[in-house]
This record gives C-alpha cells, structure tokens and sequence, in this order.
C-alpha cells in the first residue's frame, strides 16, 4: 500500500475567515473584516500582476503602450499651462510645474475616487464564482491607478533637468504623502465600492462631482489669489486640496504649510475610520447586493 501525503495548511491561508455571518456581533464582523484586509495585503503579488496585466491589456498592440499616459498628459499640461498662463497673466517658468504636479496628483486622486465607485458592481462575476478577501480587489484597482500615476510622474524629470524646480532633501516628504494617499485609496474603496453596490444612484453622483472638482481644487489657481472666504471653503470641504498641496509643495519648492498636512492626516483618518465602519457592516452583505 502506498501512504497518501498529507500536505499541512498554510496558517496564513487557514486564519482567514472569508464572511461573517450576517447575524454575527459586531465584533465578530470586524475581525473578518479585518483579516480580510490583511489577507488582500499579504497577497500583494497576485492583485499586483493583475494590475500590471489590465494596463498591459488596455495598450495591447501599440507602440508607446503604457507610454502613451505620459504623452498624453504632457500635451495636456503643456497646452493647459500656456493657456491659463496667459489668461491668469503668470509667468510659464513658475506656472508649468505647479500645474504638472498639481494635476497629476488630482488625476490620481479622482482616478482612485472614481475606481472605487465600481469596484465591486465590475466584480461581481469574480464574487460569484471564487472566494477571495474583497481587499484584494480594491487593492488592485489602485495598483492601477498608482502605475497611471508612476508613468505620469516621469514628467518631474525634465522639470528638474530644466531647472523649473529645485532638487532639494525636502522633496522626499511627498514620499509619505503618496503612502498617504495609497491607504486613502484603499479605504475610499472600502466604503464608496460598498454604498454604489447598496445604493446604484450614488455613481452617477460622484461621477458628477468629479467632472467639476477640478475647479474647485488649485490645480490652475493659487490658493492665495483667491478671497479669504472662497480659500477656507476650498481647503475647508475639499478633501482633494490637503493632499494634493501637501504632495506638490516640496516637489516644487513652495512653502510647507502646517495646515497642508494636518489636514492630510485627518482626510486620512476619517477614510480609514469610515471604511472599516462601511466595510465592515457591508462586507458579507456584499455578494448579495452586486448580484441582485
């Protein structure tokens, strides 16, 4: 006779506790929650290749392939800066940078906002047939949008040859920022994915508000060439603007603001706070909702 093998169980793959019955204490629930949030996290190299993969698949058979974001964002920086440089009466060698960095981080911040509306409702064919942490998911929608954001980043690099900015030790603080807006990315996720699968109006909502933000955030405007009123009520409701001014300031030289980041911080608070309240009431709830 022969001895079967007897293969012992990954304990990291074996702890996770996929859903938590609907009827759970809330304690339970938020121990699932948080096991799948540390499930999607460890299983970084699978949701990582998938990402990779989706932009790999959506410039198949061209030549730039991925390329293609940094021409194109460099047009649309180049034209814009001209544009609103002589309408706004600012000089390009100030004004380029400040629109560059400003605006590739708006995009990252309303591409991720923008991917988590659907993050679920688009994966409702995997809900349905693998059991999966639900992180993972999310997690991979902003692997997506973060290689975007590296592809348009190269841009920095020949405003710093050019010297239209200056390379200095202060530039490293937008490397926290950026992790900042990682875990923004992934708990925006967590309660925005969770609301549109409950509540189907909600897309359309943000959607709309998305499309006009960008005239409500200094990505073309300096914050101090508005009224005082108009400024408080910028930085005041606009989420967008702490972060987006806390990244672009060391990268271009200006003024850190005290205000920048401590509202950075509490934009980040909330996200988390809210998406594990959301994610974790939602969470079991949730292959019900995007089938149905």
């Amino acid at each position: 006779m022969t001895a079967s093998l007897v293969t012992e169980p990954d304990p990291a793959v074996s702890s996770w506790t996929a859903y938590a019955p609907l009827d759970a204490p809330v304690g339970a629930q938020f121990q699932a929650a948080s096991a799948d949030i540390r499930e999607g996290l460890r299983r970084r190299r699978s949701w990582s290749f998938l990402a990779v993969e989706n932009v790999k698949n959506r410039y198949r058979r061209t030549v730039f392939g991925p390329w293609w974001l940094t021409l194109q964002m460099a047009v649309f920086v180049l034209g814009i800066s001209v544009v609103f440089g002589q309408l706004l009466n600012t000089g390009l060698k100030t004004f380029l940078p400040y629109v560059a960095v400003g605006y590739i981080a708006f995009i990252l911040l309303s591409s991720l906002t923008r991917a988590a509306t659907s993050v679920f409702i688009t994966a409702s064919s995997t809900l349905k047939s693998s059991r999966q942490p639900l992180s993972s998911l999310v997690l991979r929608n902003v692997g997506i949008e973060f290689i975007h954001f590296g592809h348009n980043m190269v841009l920095y690099i020949p405003l710093v040859a050019a010297g239209l900015v200056p390379l200095t030790p202060k530039a490293l603080i937008a490397i926290p920022v950026v992790l900042l807006i990682a875990v923004n990315g992934l708990f925006v996720g967590l309660w925005l994915g969770p609301t549109v699968a409950r509540f189907r109006d909600v897309e359309p909502l943000v959607h709309s508000i998305l499309n006009v933000a960008i005239f409500f955030s200094p990505v073309f405007y300096h914050l101090t060439n508005v009224s005082s009123g108009v400024r408080n009520t910028l930085l005041s409701w606009n989420p967008f603007s702490y972060l987006m001014n806390a990244f672009r300031a060391p990268l271009i030289g200006e003024p850190l603001l005290t205000s920048y980041y401590v509202g950075a911080a509490v934009v980040t608070l909330i996200n988390v706070a809210v998406g594990l309240a959301v994610f974790t009431w939602a969470r079991s709830r949730l292959p019900y909702w995007v089938v149905s």
